[in-house]
């Protein structure tokens, strides 16, 4: 006996004496017979029956979001912070949830992009900058690609939007005055008992990401505080163990009393909460405003100013390539200043030819004379030793 096919389907046109019926066949085999008088007629609503049943069974954006959530956390064991980020991006871009997949043709996918190009943030009440509109546009590419894998969709509709604009290489920076400044600042916050000061002095002593410090717990505070294991990061090289500056060992000691060694070093905060400590201490410090990138990247500027090499740097920071440490992270003419010093060096020359160095387009760091202690870690910055170089794996 013939297996009985499923319903939601239109048959036909069958011709009838002068006439053209069609079948539609509901979702528990139901049908419902129409007829028309012209084949043509008798198509051109099949087309349209066809187009509005496969709508109808098409997955929502929605529905298709909530499945890629699922996958990211179950299969690909995405951390919950950059699950979180790549759910929000998705939002932003599809805000319609009940639209369905199949509605997503590339004009469509191209206005999506367009307006999200115009929107304005709610917390700033600015034009979304140009790295968050491609950061979104590069998840909706992945998040489509994916639906495409489960069937979903024939093709990706966002494969030919292209990004406007240019990303921005960078953060802005704090002089070497002003870091100390800031981290005067820091520092009797700290003292106070205000942890968040500490939370962002990592960010500037070893180079830490925001995400990085909101996640460690007390047991990553390691060899009575001089040791920070970091074992998961944003990339496989950011697994690593750095040592802890002195200035900061008792800060984490004090941190790590009495708690469970699962315990959050910090509490339960979204990296967002390092980004707003480091600009308050600027306001408190009446220096420019800088993020907590910022810090990380002048940490990375004036490691490389000493001598560091940008692979040393690169590790220090978990970068995978020290491409990205030279692109992003350094201040323009930080690597090349740093080999003159060293040749000057080498021709017994380095003191004359420091004094001719000194500009502001590049933070500098005065070179130890003769019987100073010089950091085996990155830079000898405010008096204390920030980390930069001497990583474990």
């Amino acid at each position: 006996m013939a297996r009985r096919k499923e319903g939601n389907r239109v048959l036909g046109p069958y011709r009838q004496r002068d006439r053209w019926r069609i079948i539609v066949v509901g979702e528990r085999g139901t049908r419902t017979v129409k007829e028309y008088e012209t084949e043509g007629e008798a198509k051109q609503v099949i087309r349209s029956l066809k187009r509005h049943l496969v709508r109808e069974s098409s997955e929502t954006i929605g529905q298709a979001r909530d499945k890629y959530e699922l996958f990211m956390r179950m299969e690909k064991q995405n951390k919950r912070n950059s699950i979180t980020a790549t759910i929000c991006r998705l939002e932003a871009f599809f805000p319609e949830a009940e639209e369905p997949l199949v509605d997503l043709t590339p004009k469509r996918c191209q206005d999506l992009y367009d307006a999200l190009c115009l929107r304005k943030s709610e917390r700033t009440k600015r034009i979304l900058s140009v790295d968050t509109q491609r950061n979104a546009l590069a998840e909706a590419k992945t998040f489509l690609t994916w639906c495409v894998g489960k069937g979903w969709l024939p093709k990706n509709p966002l494969v030919l939007v292209e990004g406007k604009g240019r990303r921005l290489n960078g953060k802005v920076q704090l002089r070497i005055n002003e870091g100390r400044r800031w981290l005067d600042v820091a520092k009797r916050m700290a003292d106070e008992g205000e942890v968040g000061a500490v939370a962002a002095m990592l960010a500037l002593l070893m180079g830490l990401r925001a995400s990085e410090i909101v996640q460690r717990v007390v047991r990553d505070v390691d060899d009575d505080g001089k040791l920070l294991w970091i074992p998961d990061s944003k990339t496989k090289a950011g697994r690593r163990t750095q040592e802890v500056p002195e200035v900061l060992q008792p800060y984490l000691l004090g941190l790590v009393a009495g708690k469970e060694p699962e315990a959050l070093l910090f509490g339960e905060h979204w990296r967002n909460w390092v980004r707003a400590w480091v600009k308050r201490i600027c306001k408190a410090a009446n220096v420019p405003i800088v993020t907590a990138h910022g810090m990380r990247g002048l940490h990375s500027t004036l490691a490389t100013d000493r001598g560091i090499s940008a692979h040393a740097v690169a590790a220090a920071l978990g970068h995978e390539s020290p491409t990205t440490t030279m692109r992003s992270y350094i201040a323009p003419g930080t690597v090349a200043n740093s080999h003159q010093r060293r040749v000057m060096s080498v021709l017994g020359r380095e003191g004359d030819h420091n004094s001719r160095m000194r500009n502001d387009s590049a933070p500098i760091v005065p070179t130890p004379s003769c019987g100073e202690k010089k950091s085996n870690d990155s830079v000898e910055l405010m008096g204390i030793e920030p980390t930069a170089s001497r990583v474990r794996f």
